[in-house]
């Protein structure tokens, strides 16, 4: 009793160092909070915003996301690079002003080429994974990391809830000068963002012979492995933004809202137990086995998804909430897995590019997600949710195994025992 109190307090002392005072790490949440309301906001409105107030179609609009989809995968490696090369305090800073060029340039788009330009650049500006995942390593000690990042996805998930109700009420306005006023806050959230993170101590970027061969990351093949089948669990965040809010209006008699709520209790679930879920992950084998509970839950968060197939009442509404719980579970195992697979098993002197490459992986079914939910669930009905949820399983299995294989490639990981 009196070991578990010893080591409670030094896990408590740990806790105290990383947020004390005007520690860096405060400093960055606080930047990381401030813009995800922006990001909210946006994310509510900029369908509306784009078709009715710009008049692009839905087809002009799509197409231009797609491309930028496409510029955001190509460059979330290369930038985790440059991080490396110049410090990832700077590239991460300067993505952050791009990002907030990209907002103003949406209230001077007139057409489909100025759209696609614009969404091209905040594709790009936005593939910044890499570069900040990067800045938090080196600002934290290996203890630290994982309740870290877990404490600032937390805190993105409840900007994104304040933005979002800002970005309804511009949706309710539904005028110009509310979308601008819409668009100036995101700018300017980013632009305190980028000050935020000016104001951190400088990472040493990695220099000379020790660097390594450009762009050592895509010879590592176990560690790509892994990437993809986090990018495969990744596909939840699309299930939930579009694939369940089609099902709930093509396929049952529950109301339309409900698909609202369920995201809203995500986001506040993720927002309490992210922390705890991500500080439990404590080896990469144990991460491995967090991503098979992952696609686990998630697979049986799609089958109960497809049995409300032309349900209503309370019964669909409680068996929507049931599977939306599922899904929460899914996705905080699956983020504390992926964070706890890519940094350990990452050179510390490639920190950028390596996180990169996960964020890539990410990438990738975010710009598949869309269509893959519109013909999965929406077009095939029960048999397409049977299908996202084999993905999920096939795409765990090998989990343990890669995991292995990348210890084993990792002399300076060597004592991470296979067994353990």
């Amino acid at each position: 009793m009196m070991a578990k109190r010893a080591e409670d307090r030094a896990v408590a002392g740990r806790r105290r160092g990383a947020w004390s005072g005007r520690s860096p790490v405060r400093r960055l949440a606080a930047g990381a909070l401030v813009t995800s309301v922006g990001n909210g906001a946006w994310y509510t409105s900029w369908a509306v915003f784009l078709t009715g107030s710009v008049g692009l179609s839905p087809a002009e609009v799509g197409l231009g996301m797609t491309l930028a989809g496409g510029v955001g995968i190509l460059a979330a490696t290369p930038l985790g690079h440059l991080a490396d090369r110049l410090g990832p305090r700077e590239v991460f800073g300067v993505l952050q002003l791009a990002r907030a060029a990209a907002c103003l340039a949406y209230l001077a788009v007139d057409g489909p080429v100025a759209f696609a330009l614009v969404a091209c650049l905040g594709g790009a500006a936005g593939a910044s994974g890499g570069a900040r995942n990067a800045l938090v390593c080196a600002l934290t000690t290996e203890e630290e990391r994982m309740e870290v990042l877990g404490a600032i996805r937390s805190l993105n998930h409840l900007g994104w809830a304040a933005g979002a109700a800002v970005g309804a009420l511009v949706i309710g306005i539904d005028s110009r000068p509310a979308y601008v006023g819409l668009l100036a806050l995101d700018a300017a959230t980013f632009l305190v963002y980028a000050v935020a993170i000016a104001g951190l101590p400088r990472v040493a970027p990695v220099t000379g012979p020790e660097r390594g061969p450009r762009l050592a990351v895509l010879r590592d093949r176990p560690y790509i492995s892994l990437a993809a089948m986090m990018g495969v669990l990744s596909l939840c965040w699309g299930m939930l933004s579009s694939g369940v809010p089609l099902w709930v209006a093509l396929h049952t008699d529950a109301p339309r809202s409900v698909s609202a709520v369920i995201v809203l209790v995500n986001s506040l679930a993720i927002a309490a137990f992210q922390v705890r879920v991500s500080t439990a992950i404590r080896s990469p084998l144990s991460a491995a086995r967090g991503a098979l509970w992952a696609g686990s839950a998630l697979a049986a968060s799609c089958l109960a998804f497809a049995l409300t197939d032309g349900r209503g009442g309370a019964g669909a509404v409680a068996l929507l909430l049931a599977a939306g719980a599922l899904h929460v579970a899914g996705e905080l195992l699956f983020v504390a897995a992926s964070w706890g697979l890519s940094i350990p098993l990452m050179p510390p002197d490639a920190a950028g590019q390596y996180q990169g490459m996960f964020a890539t992986g990410e990438a990738t079914a975010q710009m598949l997600a869309p269509a893959l939910m519109t013909t999965l669930v929406a077009g095939w009905g029960q048999p397409g949710w049977l299908v996202l949820g084999g993905l999920f399983v096939i795409a765990t299995v090998p989990a343990l195994p890669a995991t292995r294989w990348a210890l084993a490639t990792r002399p300076s990981l060597s004592g991470a025992s296979p067994t353990r």
